[in-house]
């Protein structure tokens, strides 16, 4: 085995964006034409599959994912121990892949002939499936075997670096980032995973929880959040719904801030459901990952954060900092070279840092996520 494959392997796990290369570098070694690291999800979920690609063309993939996720090869797979490779063909009688129409869809079209598979531990979850798989062309079936070794010797390697990546991707500066700013924020703060489940909490929504006065959790299943006041469930669920429906990249609508009464008699509480930008690991949803930042703004809450606690949490300068407070507070880029005296390049490439410092992509995305924080006052005003 090669050592330089084996250090392409675990540099993924520095960088998850080298999977791709990972996958055509193990392809190679086997003679494959290229390699796909895939999630099937159960049957029933309406879930689509995730891949990463490694030199395999996105068309017939496509048409996996929609139509023939589980076809006779994952069926198949399913009873493969862990972390053992094989030949899908094997798994099956000789000769009736052929006769499936996902052979003549996806396989045929592109001469995939057989797939080199991995079971990973890892997806496999209530029902669902997944591993690395490396396609064979007609050609290269001839000495099946031979690559199903040297698949079997790199397998142990692969897992456990697909194991490390998912766990670092679980744990990236985004997220650490979001926990560092959590109990500066000024209000109430709770963070959702992909299904609605609480991640975490600021010290402010851990005391307003355990007063049930107006939000409470919601223990049925999984620990979740809902409004005190059965009748007021229904919007709350719903804003919930759309901004994770918008992480997941599936909706496009976000409701508006739903107001939540106080048994107590208190002020109403606002509540404002933010979308988080997604991860460019494609694999970083399977796991317990922040997907939605939920707001609780309480009118009588005393505001704590100040811009320069925003500043030290997300490593902006002053000048970045003062950029986004001002476009948080309702001030269109466009004008901010005249308030602040500076040039629109300056502007813009303050922007950009803030996109790269904040996991954000978009003037929205990052008007939303410093909206939740006080705007500059008169006494932070200066020049960059």
């Amino acid at each position: 085995m090669e050592a330089s494959l084996l250090d392409l392997i675990y540099g993924a796990v520095a960088d998850s964006q080298r999977w791709d290369d990972v996958l055509v570098g193990v392809a190679d070694h086997l003679g494959a034409v290229g390699g796909m690291l895939a999630y099937v999800p159960p049957r029933g979920s309406g879930q689509p599959p995730t891949q990463i690609l490694g030199r395999l063309p996105e068309e017939p993939s496509t048409i996996f994912r929609e139509h023939y996720a589980w076809n006779p090869w994952t069926e198949a797979v399913t009873k493969v121990p862990f972390g053992k490779a094989v030949s899908a063909n094997s798994l099956v009688e000789p000769g009736s892949i052929q006769k499936t129409a996902f052979y003549a869809d996806v396989l045929a079209p592109w001469g995939h002939a057989d797939i080199l598979d991995i079971n990973y531990r890892g997806f496999a979850v209530d029902g669902s499936v997944g591993g690395f798989g490396f396609c064979l062309s007609e050609r290269g079936i001839d000495e099946t075997d031979r690559r199903v070794r040297l698949l079997d010797d790199l397998s142990p390697h692969l897992c456990r670096a697909l194991d490390a990546s998912l766990l670092l991707g679980e744990r990236a500066d985004g997220r650490r980032q979001l926990s560092a700013i959590l109990d500066l924020m000024p209000n109430a703060a709770i963070l959702l995973d992909r299904h609605g489940r609480v991640t975490q909490t600021n010290r402010a929504a851990e005391a307003l929880l355990r007063r049930s006065d107006g939000i409470v959790y919601d223990a049925t299943g999984s620990l979740q959040i809902a409004a005190a006041l059965t009748e007021e469930r229904p919007a709350l669920s719903r804003a919930l719904k759309d901004a994770l429906g918008v992480a997941s990249g599936l909706g496009t609508s976000l409701s508006e801030p739903v107001r939540i009464s106080r048994p107590s008699g208190a002020a109403p509480l606002l509540v404002l459901a933010v979308p988080l930008p997604r991860s460019s690991f494609p694999f970083s949803d399977l796991v317990a990952q922040a997907r939605v930042l939920v707001a609780i703004i309480d009118p009588a809450a005393k505001s704590r954060a100040t811009a320069s606690a925003i500043q030290a949490a997300y490593g902006l300068t002053g000048a970045e900092a003062r950029v986004a407070l001002l476009l948080a507070s309702g001030v269109a880029g466009a004008h901010m070279p005249a308030i602040l005296g500076v040039s629109s390049q300056t502007v813009k490439t303050h922007l950009r840092h803030c996109f790269e410092k904040t996991g954000t992509h978009s003037q929205l995305e990052l008007s939303r996520l410093f909206a939740l924080l006080p705007p500059i006052g008169a006494s932070d005003e200066g020049t960059p």
